[in-house]
């Protein structure tokens, strides 16, 4: 299992366009990616709508945890996106 944390920089928080991004590139690895938020919520990094729902805003604190075949991999693509997304 692969994790990293990634503080929101974006001041629109974690807005839907970034959630597409994010979604998309998750749905690219094998491995079970999971987002969770400071208010414990646990997203499907897959789900678009799942990611909504953490309704994270700037400065929040996201950990993202990575576990499969390819979840070295994984978290570093998805680590690299996120900071250039959100």
């Amino acid at each position: 299992m692969r994790s990293f944390a990634h503080v929101v920089a974006d001041h629109q928080g974690l807005h839907a366009r970034a959630c597409v991004v994010i979604s998309h590139e998750a749905t690219k690895w094998a491995s079970d990616i999971r987002v969770r938020g400071n208010e414990q919520r646990v997203a499907d990094a897959k789900s678009m709508m799942s990611l909504l729902s953490l309704r994270a805003a700037q400065g929040e604190e996201l950990i993202v945890t990575c576990k499969g075949s390819d979840e070295v991999e994984a978290a570093g693509a998805m680590e690299a996106l996120m900071r250039m997304t959100i």
